[in-house]
């Protein structure tokens, strides 16, 4: 990077930027974190902050870094900001209710690694209050706009999260999401939202544990799927201390995965899938569908009513009187104080027995036993993140129905124990933007974010509301504890023994050719039908495999169900690499149709044979 590449008004945020200008010396924490209290200063009163660090206070932490050196940790010189309901040593907690403040005295898990790996606190930022709402209005400090029209909301409860991130105020925010905050406000601002599965990351930082314990969780907004990605594996880990944190947390691997070839996406059937008079939303998520089968997706349309089910019982159901547990008492304490939407919320907490709660959870429990032979027949299912986007004027108009349409594809998935990645989808006509979730069982957070990585690259947009682009792919590495596997034939992304690799935890690494050295046959009698891979000394042809990667575990025992004539050895492709893969037993192809001339496994299957 050029010393004059990155500009202070409008240079990005995103992680691969500012590390490279960090590591040539072109940038340094402390210009970043001028420029962006600049632009702080140049946008005026735009209600994104609560609690916004000195600039004096954050250049300090910035040239301590200088003068420490540059040391390569994840996150060293990289601008965040932290919603306002989790604690910060030190700073002011309000929830969006000032009367409530208080000075934090720890940090949380999950807070202190990001601190740990070298990242500089801007502010805290704006909220629905207590993180009620969908929309960013429930708030005393005024209410965000989305970026890109001052007349619409900017999302919520996570508003000031999401705009500053898109707004080039911070490179990534950490937020919370128990039915949506966490994915609505990067739909309205062109950015991206990680929802991970509840328990993943621990809720310690979140204002007294959270009032939603069962099912919130923290989330990231980013520029970037891989930004995300890379703050939430810093996070994530099972924390003793926190009773609804998960110790398998410790095992998730938290690296997106490239999409195979041929993958399977599910979308909602019919009538379930609403936009509510908003044309140019359909329109959108249409785009979608034919971009993911560009990408080389299979559209399956799913029964979405155990999901639509799951999200009216959030808020219809008994799960509001969760929240009753943390603020019965504040509601008692400051009454009027409370954000009179918000408070009519809340007065409805008493009106469920404990006999509609465990009915409530009974019901839940067959509404996910119902759905997971979803999961069995598709990567991830897809839905927009919202149906539609409203002005601050029709919020104020109809605050509570409005709200509710906007989680009708978020408010089931926490309930459910789904992870979700939310990603820019494309502009209305009238400029405004709407995105798409990928959902995925809960820990299944790497594939569903490899696709929507893939997916927010072929939209071919802008990062926020920049003009900066999707910085380039970086390749990515093989996961510690994994192997790689080169499979040929019917273990082809897309082939009736796919399976096989992802329930094992499969992962797709690449496509790839080998080297002309090989012959390809069709193997007669198998079922389903398989080829035979051997390797030749002359007239050889360069065969396509896609080299997947294995858990050690499940590598050992993939290997050892592999039927004979069939069998492992090295591979040499056509990058210079030797991969373990499958081939056959020279004796096995006597007399079988040799089909090297197709150059693979799949176009052979393509023409008919």
């Amino acid at each position: 990077m050029s010393a004059t590449a990155w500009s202070d008004a409008t240079g990005s945020l995103d992680l691969t930027t500012l590390r490279r200008g960090y590591e040539d010396g072109s940038l340094t924490p402390s210009r970043v974190v001028n420029a962006i209290y600049d632009r702080i200063a140049a946008r005026g009163d735009d209600h994104v902050w609560i609690h916004l660090v000195a600039r004096e206070t954050a250049l300090e932490a910035a040239r301590k870094l200088e003068t420490e050196g540059y040391d390569g940790r994840p996150l060293w010189g990289i601008p965040f900001s932290v919603k306002d309901c989790n604690d910060i040593v030190g700073l002011p907690t309000t929830n969006a209710l000032k009367e409530g403040a208080y000075v934090a005295t720890s940090s949380g898990q999950a807070l202190d690694r990001i601190f740990e790996a070298g990242a500089l606190l801007i502010g805290k930022t704006n909220m629905d209050q207590f993180g009620i709402g969908l929309v960013g209005m429930r708030t005393p400090y005024g209410a965000c706009s989305s970026v890109f029209d001052e007349r619409f909301i900017s999302g919520g409860s996570s508003s000031g999260s999401g705009v500053s991130v898109a707004a080039g105020l911070s490179s990534f925010s950490i937020a919370n999401d128990a039915a949506g905050s966490g994915r609505v406000p990067a739909g309205f601002n062109n950015i991206v939202g990680i929802k991970p599965t509840p328990g993943l990351v621990s809720n310690a930082c979140v204002s007294g544990g959270g009032c939603v314990k069962t099912i919130e969780t923290l989330s990231v907004f980013a520029l970037t799927v891989e930004d995300g990605m890379a703050v939430l594996d810093l996070m994530a880990g099972y924390d003793p201390t926190y009773p609804f944190s998960r110790p398998e947390a410790d095992g998730v691997t938290l690296t997106p995965s490239a999409p195979p070839p041929r993958f399977r996406f599910g979308v909602p059937k019919g009538e379930a899938l609403r936009f509510f008079g908003d044309t140019e939303a359909e329109r959108l998520f249409n785009e979608a569908i034919a971009r993911m089968t560009a990408m080389g997706g299979e559209k399956v349309e799913i029964d979405f009513t155990p999901f639509d089910e799951t999200q009216r019982i959030l808020y219809e159901g008994p799960w509001i009187s969760e929240r009753a547990l943390s603020l019965d008492s504040v509601l008692a304490k400051y009454g009027e104080a409370i954000h009179p939407v918000t408070r009519q919320i809340l007065s409805r907490s008493g009106n469920f027995t404990a006999l509609d709660t465990f009915a409530a959870i009974h019901r839940i429990a067959e509404l996910k036993r119902d759905t997971r032979p979803v999961w069995e027949d598709i990567a991830v299912l897809m839905v927009p993140t919202t149906p539609t986007i409203y002005t601050k004027a029709e919020i104020a108009e109809n605050p509570i129905e409005l709200n509710s349409r906007l989680g009708i594809y978020t408010n089931f998935v926490n309930l459910m124990g789904l992870c979700g990645i939310a990603v820019p989808n494309g502009f209305r006509a009238d400029g405004l933007p709407l995105g798409v979730t990928f959902l995925a069982p809960g820990f299944e957070e790497a594939r569903a974010a490899g696709i929507a990585a893939a997916f927010h690259r072929e939209t071919g947009l802008t990062l926020g509301k920049s003009d900066n682009p999707y910085p380039p792919a970086e390749p990515s590495a093989l996961p510690e504890g994994y192997r790689e596997i080169a499979v040929v034939g019917a273990h082809l992304s897309g082939m009736p023994l796919n399976h096989e690799l992802i329930e094992r935890g499969g992962i797709f690494l690449r496509a790839a050719s080998t080297l002309p050295a090989y012959r390809l046959f069709a193997l007669g009698g198998t079922v389903p039908p398989k080829p035979g891979l051997i390797r030749v000394a002359d007239d050889g042809a360069a065969i396509a495999v896609e080299v997947w990667a294995l858990p050690v575990e499940g590598f050992g025992d993939f290997i050892g169900r592999i039927p004979a004539p069939l069998g492992v050895g090295k591979l040499a492709l056509d990058d210079g690499s030797e991969v373990t893969g499958f081939l056959c037993e020279g004796m096995a192809v006597a007399g079988q149709a040799d089909i090297s001339h197709f150059g693979g496994w799949r176009a052979y299957r393509a023409a008919g044979a």
